[in-house]
């Protein structure tokens, strides 16, 4: 039931992720013709591509966290484990990664409450600030998810080898 959730959940970070990123190509690219070809740009354009390249940036890292080994890791040490040792190796950084998103999504959750409270809005849109600040919990949950999806993975495997 976990994995299935975690399959509909990655759809819907895919499907987030592709709109965002074309709805970033787009005002990128009509701002860049709007500068060169009319000497004027799009004032908005900056600070909305900005809040979506963050968007963008960890909703990605998410769904890396997802793959085994997806995200960038150092395997100077982890290459050189065999056995136990990289088992112990995987699940230590597994629960450092968890803790770690923990942290962030708890932050980024003080933030955002925050900037609601003081009523703070952007420069140029006007818009409050508070929903752009909601991205860094809401893709944290994500990254914790994927992080506790890719642990879980690699604990019911090495429980299957064992077996074997």
């Amino acid at each position: 039931m976990f994995k299935k959730l975690m399959e509909r959940i990655a759809r819907v970070e895919k499907y987030l992720l592709a709109i965002t990123m074309s709805v970033t190509l787009a005002l990128t690219f009509a701002n860049v013709v709007g500068r060169f070809v009319f000497n004027h740009s799009l004032a908005f354009a900056d600070e909305l591509v900005i809040a979506l390249f963050v968007l963008v940036s960890l909703m990605g890292a998410a769904l890396c966290a997802r793959e085994n080994d997806g995200l960038i890791g150092l395997s100077l040490i982890s290459s050189r484990l065999t056995g136990k040792k990289k088992a112990i190796q995987k699940l230590a950084s597994g629960l450092v990664s968890i803790l770690y998103c923990i942290v962030l999504t708890w932050q980024g959750f003080i933030r955002m409450t925050s900037s609601l409270q003081q009523g703070e809005h952007t420069f140029v849109m006007h818009l409050p600030r508070w929903i752009f600040w909601s991205f860094i919990p809401l893709c944290g949950l994500f990254l914790i998810l994927h992080f506790i999806e890719n642990l879980s993975d690699f604990i019911k495997e090495s429980k299957a080898g064992e077996e074997a």
